[in-house]
């Protein structure tokens, strides 16, 4: 007998992407299912802002370039980090911009 797997549960947002990936590319509701678990952690981690079916497109697009969800997380991750060492518009730049308007 095999191991027993851990069932995730998807919020309803989740089974919206699920739905989503069924209805608009092509994939059987337990492979759509499938695929959002596999990704749930990215899903998890970009939040519900997108609509579910942007969400979808994306999923099948990482799906169809072999992109691992530890490789989406890792450029998350790097963005971020960018975006914490942008210190923006430096005063010497404001003022620039500032003179021109």
């Amino acid at each position: 007998m095999g191991t027993p797997q851990t069932q995730v549960r998807l919020s309803l947002y989740e089974r919206g992407i699920a739905e989503a990936l069924a209805e608009g590319y092509g994939y059987t509701p337990s492979a759509a299912r499938e695929l959002v678990v596999t990704y749930i952690a990215v899903i998890r981690r970009l939040g519900g802002y997108e609509q579910s079916s942007h969400y979808a497109e994306l999923l099948d697009r990482a799906n169809h370039l072999g992109q691992s969800p530890s490789q989406w997380l890792q450029r998350i991750v790097e963005i971020e980090q960018g975006e914490a060492r942008d210190r923006g518009i430096g005063e010497e730049q404001r003022q620039y911009l500032q003179s021109r308007y």
